[in-house]
């Protein structure tokens, strides 16, 4: 195949949804948006376990970032369904550009300790609740269903792309504050002064996806609808007359739980097991996200109907083997292999499940059932990332590595019961 016979292919395949001219716009936007978020959350987690030395804060703040989703991400998904999606977005991305500002005075300032932070994660994840279920149920309304998977995929791999991407830049960021650590001012070390860097940069990546928003149209876009949205019970009672939906739901949050933990777990796992520095802690991280790159490329590209309940099965086994690896590790390029095996696993189920969803519920429910599915990945936060930091506190890093990949061994067994007992029709 020649190269212009394989630009033909991605364009008419991995990447069809880019010839919509607002999902093409919405791409571009948050790439840049995605980016700044991961750089800056690289940056916390560093700074955080810097600080304390503790590994059970890092946990702390994803929770407080992640965990209002659970509470209010209900009442996200209703906005969702009641006022237009677009203009909701683009109001939480103007919050979330607010809300980064301040926190890179302030880290500047040196007016940050710990509590601090966990503040202003709480302050996120409250915006987080309404604009994570608002962008999953605006992906229908940029592309025909019959790209929608193709949509959902390429939705992973532009965050998946700033989860390799920004961490990694992080690192980059980080390196060179070390190199300027003799001309910082008195106080701060280079550990404060990168992510006061990873901060700003956060800041001004939000305007890319504020421009990109403000040039997209949509049909319905121009007021509120006059029906009322409902509760989240409708969602609810969607899922419980559906039950094969509503048990990967349940499933999902169960993988969540072993597999998302890692990301909290691997700045301890880099000082502890490896002997490292926050330059190899990027690296993991960079590795995870470049993992997930490859499992929504393989989504956009190969992702039917027919083969979702077996990328479902592949994507839960993929991430407990990728824990095992890690959880065996004592040198680096074994921890890179287990953490790529592992962004790939669970990008690949959790890109999967979601597409199965955004194809199954009806448009008028679409914003509060896709609530649910936000709530449960926030749900695993609370659940996951605080016992898993208490465990290791407790146990050491190693066991708890091993724990977390035999539960996800575990999700696999049920799954591939399911498939082989009561195989699902189309």
């Amino acid at each position: 195949m020649d190269r212009r016979s394989l630009i033909a292919a991605l364009r008419d395949t991995t990447f069809r949804s880019l010839r919509h001219r607002n999902y093409r716009l919405y791409f571009l936007g948050q790439i840049v948006s995605f980016v700044g978020s991961w750089m800056q959350s690289a940056a916390l987690m560093w700074l955080m376990y810097d600080r304390t030395g503790d590994p059970r804060w890092p946990s702390w703040l994803l929770v407080a970032q992640v965990g209002p989703t659970v509470l209010f991400g209900s009442w996200g998904g209703g906005l969702a369904d009641r006022y237009p999606k677009r203009k909701l977005i683009f109001t939480t991305q103007c919050a979330f550009l607010a809300h980064a500002t301040v926190l890179t005075a302030l880290l500047a300032s040196d007016l940050i300790v710990p509590l601090v932070l966990v503040g202003f994660m709480l302050v996120s994840g409250v915006i987080q609740a309404v604009d994570l279920p608002s962008r999953l149920a605006f992906v229908p309304d940029l592309v025909p269903k019959e790209d929608l998977i193709n949509a959902v995929g390429l939705n992973s791999l532009l965050f998946n792309s700033a989860r390799a991407v920004g961490p990694a830049l992080a690192g980059l960021v980080f390196l060179l504050a070390g190199v300027a650590a003799p001309y910082l001012p008195d106080g701060m070390n280079a550990v404060t002064a990168g992510a006061v860097g990873c901060f700003a940069l956060n800041s001004v990546s939000f305007v890319a996806v504020l421009f990109a928003l403000r040039a997209i149209r949509v049909p319905g876009d121009g007021a509120t609808k006059k029906r009322t949205a409902g509760s989240m019970w409708d969602g609810v009672r969607y899922l419980r007359q559906n039950p094969a939906l509503g048990g990967l739901v349940v499933l999902t949050l169960a993988m969540c739980v072993f597999g998302w933990p890692l990301i909290t777990i691997l700045p301890a796992f880099t000082r502890l097991n490896l002997g490292h520095s926050e330059r190899t802690y990027s690296v993991l991280v960079s590795t995870v996200g470049a993992g997930a790159l490859l499992a929504a490329l393989a989504t956009a590209t190969f992702g039917r109907t027919e083969l979702r309940w077996r990328f479902l099965v592949i994507g839960a086994a993929a991430s407990a083997l990728g824990l095992f690896i890690v959880s065996q590790a004592g040198e680096l390029w074994r921890a890179v292999l287990g953490c790529a095996t592992a962004g790939f696993g669970l990008i690949l189920y959790l890109s999967t499940g979601q597409s199965t969803l955004q194809l199954a519920v009806p448009d008028a429910k679409r914003g509060r059932v896709m609530a649910l599915w936000a709530m449960t990945l926030s749900a695993s936060a609370p659940l996951g990332h605080l016992l898993a930091g208490q465990a290791v506190t407790a146990f050491g890093v190693q066991p708890v590595l091993l724990a977390m990949s035999m539960g996800a061994a575990g999700c696999t067994v049920v799954l591939t019961v399911i498939l082989v007992t009561r195989p699902p029709r189309g």
